[in-house]
């Protein structure tokens, strides 16, 4: 997912939040996690609403994440995109992990055609149902099996229903009709019958089909499109009206063949700008932007309306192209994590632009102060000069204004100054301040030649000689530039700080920019067929074994053959263990007492924190699916005929490891014995107190170097709980 440029900011997405034909389609492709067990959920705050994320696990695809957008992006699908995940998990989630927590899901549907998604979670007595709210601002519930309010991600109260705590939940209103019910003549009928209500009386066919079916904008226009009538035409007749229904019915149709696309605008590279015709697929685009998704193919969207999509002001500089996809979850993943992620990378460039602004204004706050300083200084300096080149007749003026004092009112005194400006000493007062015994004289030093002259209104007090105003100003201009020095300093700091912050932003910036450049889907390494079981190599042959039933069905029926030894406990549930024998030889008793190690060990008596189990192992001719009259064989159980070959009291044996097998290296378990001979870098395990999500965190840090995620190491870890016994590092020294 690439940055995009200023140049496609003025471009606006068309979809804000998914509509019902969008949530159609992404149900009947949510359809693959039926079965997928609950494992955790995390909400995540972001500043457009939040998301909620449901981590869950199914043995054929692994860990999935569904991501469910509140707020002014609402959503449903899949993710392969990281979201940073809080520390502190919210009340609701902490409710959703205690009650769901290892439940399957046994249903997952759209309600009656509208935005309201339902997943269902059973185990034994136990129902629980996620309700999916993406309308409005949008809400998640979780129900009991009495379909009573548990708990709502955010409270609400309607006219018709309350979203609260202990209240049965209720549907919204909903409308009369839908598309699964368009072939049959009474909802033809329906729907002639709502075109004549007076509520659509002289309003635009478009709008009346948006409100009849719930539809988007783009979704209403579409079908007047297909009907090829006007959007704007009102009260239409019979004719139109079956048009119209036909038209409805046909773009019903599309949703039973789907084609997701995204439509992307793209900067074109300066090769493209320059030569308009050079359109080589090896060159690289400056930045795009996905601005819109649709789930099936849309008149609007055909490649000769592509264009219009854009400004002509831009037209040569942006190209607008469709992107098609296999799954419509993907390309809504594609579309909605642009805009969270896009928007993350935003808040950092924000606070670097703030934290580069404060020290500015710091810098120029100083830089301010110290020319106000430096003029008070001079200012002060020059009133000094003043005083000293008039020192004689300003001693003169304040003799003879302190005599008048004596004799005579400020107001007298005012008056014969005012009526002696031309006496040349008197004429130098301009105003007299009684309050502060202050006289504001304007005064004038001739000093020629390049000095020139100097004049200015200079305020003296009475109470002091001309000498001593003089010095008054002289220490103002000293203090104000020894102030001035103070700034310099620290103007000089704060300078080097902003060089330094300037940098270090720079650094950040160009990290915020590789990484917009580089937001990338979580990598999924494509397994082979036995990473999808159990599976370890002992003694050079590859050994398989089942996670669940439904593996142990694949393995019976699909990768037994003739030459192989199969391994089972007398522990209801445990997995099939198969050496894949390419040869007619028995493996010697040391490798089939190791196979017998990993098959208990995968069994449930590691759960039970047992120290041994019995294990027996048969040929595959021994094994079938055929039962006698009356009798019933469960999923993934087989029959087995003829002699057990026993192994007693087969010790819990185990450790995770990296094995390099099959042209890469790979995680997997094995007992001991063979791990300490065949494995780079191990960790031996044993039945323990540790959870398996914290023990699968602490080996991801014990194999950092191999770029393992969570699933690699979740799948292949034996049931229940587990603790370390011991570490060893053949590669690398261990870390005290």
């Amino acid at each position: 997912m690439q940055n995009n440029s200023d140049l496609l900011n003025h471009l606006k997405t068309e979809k804000k939040e998914m509509t019902n034909i969008d949530m159609s389609v992404a149900v009947k492709e949510l359809q693959s996690l039926i079965n997928a067990k609950f494992d955790k959920a995390f909400l995540v705050n972001n500043q457009d609403g939040r998301e909620l994320i449901l981590k869950v696990h199914n043995t054929e695809m692994g860990t999935q994440e569904i991501i469910i957008g509140i707020g002014k992006y609402k959503y449903i699908t899949k993710t392969e995109y990281d979201r940073q995940k809080p520390k502190n998990p919210h009340s609701f989630v902490m409710l959703l992990r205690k009650n769901l927590r290892n439940i399957k899901i046994t249903k997952i549907e759209q309600h009656n055609f509208d935005r309201i998604v339902k997943i269902t979670f059973e185990w034994n007595e136990l129902k629980y149902m996620l309700i999916i709210e993406l309308f409005k601002d949008g809400n998640v519930i979780l129900l009991d099996s009495d379909n009573k309010i548990i708990m709502p991600l955010r409270t609400e109260r309607f006219s018709d229903r309350k979203l609260i705590p202990k209240e049965e939940y209720r549907f919204p209103t909903q409308r009369d009709l839908e598309p699964a019910n368009l072939e049959y003549e009474v909802t033809k009928k329906i729907f002639k019958e709502e075109l004549k209500k007076e509520e659509f009386i002289d309003l635009e066919i478009v709008r009346i089909i948006s409100r009849l079916f719930g539809l988007a904008g783009v979704y209403a226009e579409e079908i007047c499109k297909i009907a090829n009538m006007d959007k704007n035409l009102k009260n239409p007749n019979e004719e139109q009206s079956e048009q119209l229904y036909s038209g409805i019915k046909e773009f019903f149709k599309l949703l039973t063949t789907t084609k997701p696309y995204t439509i992307i605008a793209e900067e074109k590279t300066k090769e493209e700008q320059n030569n308009q015709n050079n359109q080589k697929e090896e060159q690289q685009s400056i930045a795009k932007k996905i601005i819109d998704v649709s789930p099936i193919e849309l008149i609007r969207y055909e490649e000769s309306n592509l264009p219009n999509l854009i400004k002509l002001k831009v037209e040569n500089n942006i190209k607008v192209y469709k992107k098609y996809y296999t799954s419509y979850l993907t390309a809504l993943d594609e579309y909605f994590s642009q805009f969270i992620l896009q928007k993350d990378i935003k808040k950092e460039e924000t606070k670097l632009d703030k934290l580069i602004k404060k020290q500015e204004r710091i810098v120029n706050s100083q830089i301010e102060t110290k020319a106000k300083y430096e003029k008070q200084s001079a200012k002060n300096h020059e009133k000094g000069d003043l005083i000293y080149a008039n020192f004689t007749e300003i001693d003169e003026i304040i003799n003879t204004i302190r005599s008048a004092r004596e004799k005579m009112e400020w107001k007298q005194i005012k008056k014969i100054i005012s009526e002696n400006k031309d006496n040349p000493i008197l004429g130098k007062v301009e105003s007299i301040n009684e309050k502060n015994a202050e006289l504001n004289l304007k005064l004038i030093a001739e000093y020629g030649g390049d000095l020139g002259t100097l004049k200015g209104n200079v305020a003296i007090d009475i109470r002091k000689s001309a000498f001593e105003n003089a010095d008054d100003y002289y220490t103002k201009a000293k203090k104000f530039k020894n102030k001035v020095a103070g700034v310099i300093t620290a103007l000089e700091i704060s300078q080097k700080k902003l060089a330094k912050v300037k940098q270090q932003t720079e650094l950040d910036a160009e990290l915020l920019k590789q990484k917009q450049q580089n937001i990338k889907k979580k990598e999924r390494r494509v397994l082979k067929w036995y990473e999808k079981l159990k599976w370890t190599i002992i003694d050079n042959y590859l050994v398989i074994a089942g996670k669940d039933a439904t593996t142990n069905e694949i393995i019976v029926k699909k990768y037994l053959e003739k030459n192989d030894i199969v391994f089972h406990t007398l522990m209801e549930g445990a997995p099939f263990t198969v050496i894949k024998n390419t040869s007619e030889e028995t493996p010697s008793e040391e490798t089939l007492l190791e196979v017998a190690k990993f098959a208990v060990s995968h069994s449930k008596a590691w759960k039970l924190g047992l120290g041994s189990a019995d294990v027996y192992w048969v040929t595959p001719e021994q094994i079938s699916k055929t039962v006698e009259s009356g009798e019933f064989l469960k999923k993934g159980a087989f029959v087995i005929r003829g002699k057990r070959n026993f192994i007693r009291s087969a010790p819990l044996d185990l450790g995770v490891g990296i094995l390099e097998y099959d042209g890469e290296k790979r995680v997997t378990t094995a007992p001991s014995k063979t791990i300490e001979n065949s494995f780079e870098k191990y960790e031996l395990i044993k039945p323990g107190k540790l959870k398996k999500s914290n023990l699968v965190k602490q080996l991801l840090n014990e194999f950092k170097d191999y770029e393992l995620i969570d699933e690699d190491i979740f799948s292949i870890l034996p049931p229940g709980e587990s603790e370390y016994l011991n570490s060893k590092d053949r590669r690398l020294p261990r870390r005290k």
